[in-house]
């Protein structure tokens, strides 16, 4: 590997911090090698007494590292016509410092998806013991990647040979919204897992067509009426009544709608059978639930030093689309980061940390002749990732489908059993080394056991591949376990109308939904259903927790409405329309019935009053974003705040347990008036309070909850630029941890 692909290497031990062995490795013993033909050419690799063979390292690299950053995948399994030069049984370690682009192919149940795993375990053993800094990102289509956080204790003999122990990794597991915000707490937290969206900002015109059609062909009008709507919300635009909406920088799939609606430029090019015809589309998409305006970004899912496995298999038939998008989205936001930031001299470390993108069926994302939203983004992440210290492992069972471009970059090719001919001469005519006569037997590498690989490695191209037994795993993996049953259930239970773009963490109606939603009949139907008895899969779990997942499978559903009903209502509508009026809010908070232990009075401002909003028992996550996002969509204060076209906006909420909210909200109110700010007034509406600010160009709004003994206030600031925003946001924070100052404003 050339040298500069070390210039942004994931953060390696310093020389003087290598501890070197001068004990020869153990050779793994036949009774755990499936597989050892003889093999004539001879083998010639990099081999450290101490380590094993060596993948993906110069000679020199090795002398400079020595088994550091080192990740055992298998062990050489082929023998020697002379025992003196056989290496049979010598553990293989995998290069894990330097970047790579990493080719595993082979036919389905050949084992390359347990590869995948392996490769995953071993970058997460390697930032245990710090001796890389890195992310991992492992894209998962088929469920099979979730369950390394349970040990592999069925195979604990097997694993003993290898010197190895079965354990379970603490992955995070990101799963499509829509299913994760049916799941019961519980379950989330015992399975580490996380929801998965994707902002509708971050897709072209072009993206659209995939969503919105199969195979991403749009008619004419189609493709150009998409490209106006997405030009409109950027620029913002005057509706058909006169007001304006302005630009917007984080918009839903109902603003999309809305444009397409009231923005007067579209209702005059496009025909109405045009424009009902993309509504349609647009709704379908939304029932996906995976689109949303606050979008999962690579800085959510590329962390430094955790294993993130995105999981879509709970998407169906659905999933290859969003996969591709997910996938050119997680490229481009890695790329643009790393190469900015070390463009700009500095560290691109501080801003995303080297990445290994793991990606299985690449032959759907990456094909050889179509086009997908991924294709172009995976090629360049290939050709430019090394050069950045990032690394993609493409993983395809039809190495003949996947393009060239892609493939043409890979250092590395394990290869498992392979049966189309066109897969096997695809193989000989990429691999970065030579082939001995044995593996261009067709009858050979068809005929590979489960679990063994060719390798073969481009820093010995003037070498032969060889064969490898890839090590068994010490996590679980594959197979079909309860949550899987789980997520299932949720599929079924909850209406895909029922998910909106809007949405907190939690569950959105809109105002015509809602309603649909909150009739006796339906509510006494759903609470009454008649649940399935879900066969048992195989997986090794206790009584007790086999008893508390049936447990969460049935009770969830059954209380689902009750649960939720408060949730619903706190949490997120639509945007306001300009011709929109509180009188007309089809909604209200209900009063709350439990987990308030106190009424309070409300908070007087220059003669006006603050009301303090109670609710029932939130979590203060969700207390916190349902009073930041009242804020930003209620009519009122959504409108004061965007009057000026302001584009830049942020927002902080002040929770505390321990205070009284009238001394949380006098304290908030004075540190922005300290600031510079005035008051301007104080709104009403739908039983909220709003405390409206101003400084020249820059606005605040806020406002007051309590759930129980927790007390939160919002504050949401709007101006021209971060720069004038951030001392106001700083104060905020700086006075909320201090005594609390003698009011001037409040009496």
């Amino acid at each position: 590997m050339d040298e500069d692909h070390h210039s942004e290497d994931p953060m390696p031990p310093a020389e003087d911090e290598l501890v070197l062995s001068d004990q020869p490795v153990s050779l793994i013993p036949k009774s755990a090698l499936a597989f050892y033909p003889r093999v004539g050419d001879p083998l010639d690799l990099l081999v450290d007494p101490g380590s094993g063979v060596v993948i993906g390292r110069s000679e020199g690299f090795h002398a400079k590292y020595h088994h550091a950053g080192l990740g055992l995948i298998g062990a050489i399994a082929e023998s020697a016509d002379d025992i003196l030069e056989s290496l049979l049984g010598m553990p293989v370690q995998l290069d894990l410092i330097s970047p790579h682009v990493l080719f595993v192919a082979g036919k389905r149940g050949s084992g390359k998806s347990y590869t995948l795993g392996i490769i995953a375990e071993e970058l997460a053993r390697a930032m245990e013991r710090r001796e890389i800094e890195v992310a991992a990102v492992v894209i998962d289509t088929v469920d099979v990647f979730r369950q390394c956080v349970e040990p592999n204790e069925d195979q604990d003999s097997l694993l003993r040979k290898w010197n190895l122990e079965a354990r379970g990794f603490p992955v995070s597991v990101y799963i499509p919204r829509r299913t994760y915000i049916g799941l019961p707490d519980e379950v989330k937290q015992r399975a580490r897992l996380f929801p998965l969206a994707i902002s509708p900002r971050e897709l072209t015109a072009a993206d659209w067509g995939y969503v919105l059609e199969r195979g991403g062909t749009l008619s004419t009008a189609m493709d150009n009426l998409i490209g106006e709507v997405l030009d409109s919300l950027r620029r913002g635009y005057v509706t058909e009544s006169g007001s304006k909406v302005s630009l917007k920088r984080d918009f839903s799939i109902k603003d999309m709608i809305a444009c397409i609606e009231t923005n007067p430029t579209i209702l005059d090019l496009y025909q109405p059978a045009t424009r009902t015809a993309m509504i349609q589309r647009l709704k379908r998409a939304d029932r996906l639930g995976v689109f949303h305006p606050s979008g999962t970004s690579a800085q959510d899912l590329a962390v430094a030093g955790r294993i993130t496995i995105i999981d879509v298999a709970p998407l169906g038939s659905e999933a290859d689309t969003v996969l591709a998008i997910l996938t050119n989205m997680l490229c481009r936001q890695v790329l643009t980061y790393r190469m900015a930031w070390t463009d700009e001299g500095t560290s691109a470390r501080e801003e995303l940390p080297p990445t290994w993108l793991i990606i299985d069926e690449a032959h759907t994302l990456v094909p050889k002749s179509g086009n997908t939203p991924a294709k172009d983004a995976i090629v360049g992440y290939a050709k430019l990732g090394r050069r950045f210290g990032c690394s993609l492992v493409l993983c395809t069972q039809q190495p003949s489908a996947v393009a060239d471009e892609a493939i043409s970059q890979a250092d590395i090719i394990l290869s498992h059993s392979l049966s189309h001919e066109a897969d096997i001469r695809a193989l000989q005519q990429r691999a970065p080394a030579v082939m001995p006569l044995k593996f261009r037997d067709k009858v050979f590498i068809s005929s590979l056991p489960r679990g063994v690989a060719i390798v073969f490695d481009q820093t010995t191209e003037n070498k032969r591949g060889f064969i490898t037994q890839i090590r068994p795993r010490i996590s679980q993996h594959g197979g079909t376990d309860r949550l899987s049953s789980l997520f299932e259930a949720v599929r079924l239970m909850i209406p895909s109308e029922s998910i909106g773009d809007e949405g907190s963490a939690d569950l959105e109606l809109g105002e015509d939904e809602l309603e649909i939603e909150l009739e006796p009949s339906q509510l006494e139907k759903e609470e009454t259903v008649e649940l399935p008895v879900i066969p048992r899969p195989p997986l090794k779990l206790s009584k007790e927790d086999w008893a508390l997942l049936d447990n969460w499978m049935h009770e969830y559903i059954e209380k689902y409405f009750d649960a939720r009903m408060q949730d619903i209502t706190i949490t997120d509508e639509s945007a306001p329309r300009a011709e929109a009026s509180s009188s007309n809010l089809k909604w209200e908070l209900p009063r709350a019935e439990s987990g308030v232990t106190a009424s309070y009075e409300p908070v007087t401002i220059e003669g006006m009053e603050v009301c303090i909003r109670e609710f029932g028992v939130l979590s203060r996550t969700l207390l916190e974003k349902a009073l930041t996002r009242k804020i930003l969509y209620s009519e009122t204060p959504h409108e004061f705040l965007f009057a000026a076209d302001n584009k830049f906006r942020d927002s902080i909420a002040i929770s505390r347990i321990d205070m009284d909210p009238k001394q949380l909200v006098e304290l908030v109110i004075q540190s922005l008036v300290s600031s510079g700010m005035t008051l301007d007034s104080v709104k009403s509406e739908g039983g909220f309070s709003y405390v409206l600010l101003r400084k020249d160009g820059t606005r605040a709004g806020l406002s007051i909850g309590v759930s129980g003994m927790l007390a939160c206030v919002s504050v949401v600031v709007t101006s021209e630029s971060k720069k004038e925003a951030a001392p106001l946001m700083a104060s905020v924070t700086d006075l909320c941890e201090l005594e609390r100052p003698k009011p001037s404003l409040i009496r």
